[in-house]
């Protein structure tokens, strides 16, 4: 079978929200938006930058999609988003020319709050900002990554002895959890080894299940031109070894040969108190 294809950033913005009849600009001013903005202003301690403009494409996607939804109904969020590509393609350029000013204007005009909304930073918090928003942007690709391997199947890793056993004793308990992890932890170090025994069998005979369970998914990602998600996976180098140049040489008044730094050295000695160019600040 052949890969799925990835849809680019850009893509998934105008994939958001296709099905309701609202438009894309229009969604930053739903209630769930404003509370969830507030909530996330409110939960760092860094303000909220300038929200980066739309490009040509974008807006007059933005523009065209209300349009072509109702042109054909029985269509899904790709196929509209295909559809609206397709009239883009066939713009002239003097057809594009207005998006492309708008979003000239409008990144122009971003340009300037950004960099009023940096000044607002010491060379220390602009620093802690960047790992801020790093930390962000490793957390979100990791939760899509499980999101998409969710979405594929791929069996869930089962749970240690102790885990069972912590499973077992949460089970309809309630009260700190803090506490109970740490009782419990004591009570798994005291308790006798043939209980522990009948947990960690289980838990065996649960790794083995999720082994046949993992072969089976993983012939599975290779059918499907996905062999980036198997274990071991090593992606072939094609890239070739490049032969390092040779130094060049040259030939002393003794008639030996030798590098051009030797030959500055051998300079530098004949000639006492004077500097070589590479020595120079």
């Amino acid at each position: 079978m052949a890969a799925t294809t990835k849809l680019s950033l850009g893509v998934q913005y105008l994939l958001w929200g296709t099905k309701s009849s609202l438009s894309i600009s229009a969604r930053p001013t739903t209630p769930l938006l404003q509370f969830s903005r507030w909530f996330v202003q409110s939960s760092s301690k860094f303000p909220t930058p300038p929200k980066r403009p739309a490009n040509a494409y974008i807006r007059y996607v933005n523009q065209k999609m209300p349009s072509v939804r109702s042109q054909n109904p029985g269509a899904g969020p790709k196929q509209i988003v295909r559809i609206c590509a397709s009239l883009w393609k066939q713009l002239s350029d003097t057809e594009k020319e207005p998006y492309v000013n708008d979003a000239a204007v409008e990144r122009e005009k971003y340009k300037s709050e950004y960099e009023d909304f940096k000044s607002d930073f010491t060379i220390e918090e602009w620093g802690e900002y960047q790992d801020s928003r790093r930390q962000k942007r490793r957390k979100l690709k990791n939760r899509r990554r499980r999101e998409e391997l969710q979405q594929l199947g791929k069996p869930k890793l089962p749970a240690h002895g102790y885990g069972l056993f912590v499973k077992e004793m949460l089970s309809g308990s309630s009260g700190n959890m803090a506490e109970q992890m740490k009782d419990m932890k004591g009570q798994w170090i005291n308790l006798p080894e043939a209980e522990k025994q009948k947990y960690m069998s289980e838990a065996n005979k649960a790794k083995e299940k999720y082994e046949r369970e993992m072969q089976v998914w993983e012939k599975k990602m290779e059918d499907q031109g996905r062999p980036e998600l198997v274990r071991g996976y090593r992606p072939q180098k094609t890239t070739t070894k490049k032969k390092k140049p040779k130094k060049k040489t040259i030939a002393t008044k003794a008639g030996k040969k030798t590098t051009k730094r030797t030959t500055a050295k051998l300079a530098a000695k004949k000639k006492p108190g004077t500097l070589s160019s590479a020595k120079w600040p």
